[in-house]
């Protein structure tokens, strides 16, 4: 049922929908209207991030020392922000007792790259002030690849300006690749119900204009500094994205990475997300248990 609801909505804006600002609009009021943020939790203004914007979602009652995540939101690099992700952050920061640093980052086709790596970067250093505990970096699909970039910069960089290495990073169904070379592609393009070989091309001009999609900022699985810290991967294995996942895990493990890799079949492309899919909750106490929660 979820899949057939995917395909009918948010696939379908992907595909047909020309208008980029109407189709941030569908998918903000489709995803808050199933996923808001409940139980005392609050999206608190933080200032700016380069160009975007920082929120801090958090609830009363949170120890000094809680644990921190710096959360970039998927969406293709063209949608999304806090009124699509806002809902699951919250619960995020349920599972693991902390808070959340939600950066609304510039989107294209407005903003091309390198826009988002550089509000990332000032997300982090922003981070670094602000966690008194433990920091984790997390991010689904595009966020995912912009959290995985922006890790690598971190490690590249440590020591200079604030660019603290995170104690942990969360990925889920993470977009790494942006030439589109995995053989999931085309393996999972009948059952992947939100993604397509299309709407991946679609986004990609408009987040990338001019630049190469292997750049390594852009597509950060071929970046070669693969000593990062522990790392969570969520994936599906029917989602077209598959193998931007396990090609990663096999770099990062061979590059002496420490991953806890969670394959869920049959899953809608970043399911964590809609609580209501069989296995979401699951998923989140994978990440709970990843990052300590009580």
């Amino acid at each position: 049922m979820t899949h057939l609801l995917l395909r009918r909505t948010v696939r379908k804006w992907f595909e047909s929908e020309p208008d980029v600002k109407v189709m941030r609009h569908k998918l903000d009021r489709f995803v808050g209207s199933i996923d808001g943020m409940s139980g005392g939790w609050r999206a608190v203004p933080e200032g700016a991030a380069g160009g975007g914007q920082l929120h801090l979602i958090v609830r009363e009652g949170l120890a000094a020392n809680a644990p921190l995540i710096l959360y970039f939101h998927g969406g293709g690099y063209i949608v999304g922000g806090l009124a699509s992700h806002g809902g699951f952050c919250s619960r995020l920061g349920r599972a693991v007792g902390g808070r959340v640093l939600f950066a609304d980052y510039r989107l294209a086709p407005e903003h091309h790259f390198p826009a988002a790596v550089e509000d990332g970067l000032v997300a982090l250093r922003h981070a670094a002030t602000i966690a008194a505990g433990r920091l984790f970096i997390a991010g689904d699909s595009a966020g995912g690849g912009l959290a995985l970039a922006v890790t690598q910069a971190a490690i590249a960089q440590s020591g200079a300006d604030g660019l603290r290495v995170p104690d942990g990073l969360i990925l889920i169904s993470p977009w790494t690749d942006l030439t589109l070379s995995g053989p999931s592609i085309v393996e999972n393009a009948a059952t992947d119900s939100m993604l397509s070989t299309r709407i991946l091309t679609r986004m990609r001009a408009a987040y990338l204009g001019p630049q190469e999609p292997a750049d390594r900022r852009a597509s950060p699985l071929f970046d070669p500094n693969t000593h990062l810290p522990p790392t969570l991967l969520i994936y599906s294995d029917s989602e077209v994205l598959r193998d931007d996942s396990t090609r990663l895990a096999e770099n990062l493990r061979l590059g002496g990475t420490a991953v806890t890799e969670r394959a869920y079949r049959g899953k809608p492309h970043v399911f964590p997300l809609f609580w209501s899919v069989p296995g979401a909750g699951r998923a989140v106490r994978d990440i709970k248990d990843f990052a300590g929660g009580k």
